[in-house]
């Protein structure tokens, strides 16, 4: 029997989510890229938008876990295993540092992608920034069907 998502305890556990998972998380990573273009370019480029966006988008990407928890602490569903979860019915119910975690990766990428921004904005180095976020994002679901990369 595997571990629930409210156990889980080191990195090694998230190798056990769903591909559901992963490709929601890479999908709001690849938004967050092309938000962060949009607010670089309404910037323009200055460096004194960079940390309030940096901090502001992964806040909000986690007050809906807050909220979702205060009305999580009335029931009392079962907590599934972590391969079992369902996307949206248990994305809120993991351990709190996982939620630091996908914060903090989020946060890189902002930066990440405001200094790639910084020497061209061209639409194609978006489309590359995004597609190298989701080639790194998704390195979990590549190991699981290609033994060899593990």
């Amino acid at each position: 029997m595997g571990r629930k998502i409210n156990e889980m305890s080191e990195l090694r556990d998230m190798g056990a989510f769903p591909n559901s998972v992963y490709i929601g998380a890479s999908a709001n990573i690849i938004f967050s890229i092309y938000l962060t273009r949009l607010i670089f370019l309404w910037g323009g480029g200055s460096i004194f938008y960079l940390l309030p966006w940096a901090v502001l988008l992964p806040s909000l990407n986690v007050l809906p876990v807050t909220l979702l928890r205060r009305r999580e602490k009335l029931s009392n569903n079962p907590y599934p295993e972590i391969s079992q979860m369902n996307f949206f019915r248990d994305q809120h119910r993991f351990s709190s540092w996982v939620y630091a975690v996908a914060a903090a990766n989020m946060f890189f990428w902002i930066v990440f992608s405001w200094w790639i921004l910084s020497f061209s904005t061209h639409l194609a180095v978006l489309f590359m920034l995004q597609i190298c976020a989701a080639l790194i994002t998704f390195v979990p679901i590549w190991r699981r069907y290609h033994p060899s990369l593990s």
